[in-house]
């Protein structure tokens, strides 16, 4: 086995994939993160890391990662984890938005330093989108520009109705005419649906065809985070690709928990398990315990909101009040509406939805509260980044 594995870390964020692979002895030699904020809390915690801000579609970020590693230093594992704005399962999703190509720069580190092992996470949305062909003829093209104007007059009419509504204009002549044009064209949109073969294509399946084209093996599976130990069900989808000279299979780690402890299992880890300890603890911004003040009345509408049900009866995921006995929802930052702790009247602590991402107490993070929350709803839970560490470790042991 390499007594030393070196890895670099793509879109890193805070570092809970890093972390993983870090307590499973792997060399963290580079991580890349866009936001200076957040790669100062990867900073913080990886001590011996060469972190590198910035935006890595910049060749002179590249450059800068492909500096960390030479002869002596070589890359024999990559992570990360391509920003998934444009897979989300919620809110509109566009396969030209710019976020969802990010997976080229990805493709493109991993074709220059050519590791052993890859590994890529990404939302379950990942798995229904679709993307425009590498490779367009003039009328599949054509299709598409149709198909993505017709997206965007949808958006910009549902504006105009918007604010017409908000200035009440609900009865003049502009409104009606928009309520028809939005019509229209959900109609022609409708119509257009069978034409999506023709110019699109799973993203998963362009994914791996991108790295078999750079001579790579690759898989992918959903993993979901509570069957790890992780107190939370949170799924990915994890690519792992292994260079086609390492004469190696690609496994993925095996379920070490499920609901009811069967099949020689250990039963999921609860929300209560997981935070019970912290939930009369003194407010500590050190260790990110940082209370959130409720005015009298959103206090009041806490008291009244069941378990298994939210503040704000419109919302399914924010401020939802967490069963204690059952791993929780997917831990998300929703703009400050985090959960709704299952015996206080108040919203989880940053600390708390740290606990359910697995993260060790002594982890801390740089920025304000809101920072920290978008930091911890965007990270992999770290016992699930461990679980796999350990799969990936063993392709190392025979080569």
């Amino acid at each position: 086995m390499a007594t030393k594995i070196n890895c670099l870390e793509l879109f890193a964020g805070c570092g809970g994939l890093g972390y993983g692979f870090h307590t499973e002895g792997f060399t963290m030699v580079c991580a890349n993160e866009l936001e200076a904020v957040i790669a100062g809390s990867y900073e913080r915690n990886f001590a011996d890391t060469t972190v590198i801000a910035g935006d890595i579609t910049k060749s002179e970020i590249k450059k800068q990662i492909y500096d960390c590693f030479n002869a002596e230093v070589k890359c024999d594992v990559i992570l990360g984890g391509p920003p998934c704005v444009a897979y989300s399962m919620s809110g509109h999703r566009n396969s030209r938005d710019p976020r969802g190509q990010l997976f080229n720069d990805y493709v493109s580190v991993v074709s220059e330093l050519k590791p052993k092992v890859f590994i890529m996470e990404n939302v379950k949305g990942i798995l229904t989108i679709m993307h425009d062909k590498p490779t367009l003829t003039k009328a599949e093209q054509k299709l598409a520009d149709k198909y993505y104007k017709l997206e965007a007059d949808k958006i910009m009419y549902a504006k105009l109705k918007k604010n017409l509504v908000y200035n009440n204009n609900q009865e003049d002549e502009e409104y009606m005419e928009n309520e028809t044009n939005i019509k229209a064209t959900k109609k022609n949109l409708k119509k257009m649906a069978s034409d999506f073969d023709k110019f699109r294509m799973n993203v998963t399946d362009i994914i791996k065809d991108k790295f078999k084209g750079i001579g790579y093996k690759v898989d992918m599976k959903l993993l979901k985070a509570s069957d790890f130990g992780v107190p939370q069900n949170r799924e990915r989808v994890i690519f792992i690709g292994i260079r086609n000279d390492i004469d190696r299979e690609i496994t993925y780690p095996e379920e070490t928990h499920n609901t009811d402890g069967s099949d020689g299992k250990k039963k999921h880890q609860t929300v209560k398990e997981a935070i019970d300890d912290l939930k009369d603890t003194p407010e500590n911004k050190e260790t990110h315990q940082i209370y959130t003040k409720h005015s009298e009345a959103f206090t009041e509408k806490i008291k009244n909101t069941k378990i298994g049900e939210s503040v704000n009866k419109k919302y399914t995921e924010a401020f939802f009040r967490c069963s204690p006995d059952k791993p929780s929802n997917t831990v998300k930052e929703n703009h400050g509406g985090v959960f709704v702790h299952y015996e206080k009247n108040r919203v989880m602590t940053p600390r708390e939805l740290a606990r359910l991402q697995s993260f060790p107490d002594d982890y801390r993070f740089n920025g304000t509260k809101s920072s920290v929350l978008v930091q911890l709803g965007n990270a992999v839970p770290c016992g699930l980044s461990h679980a796999i560490a350990k799969e990936i470790k063993k392709i190392f042991m025979h080569i």
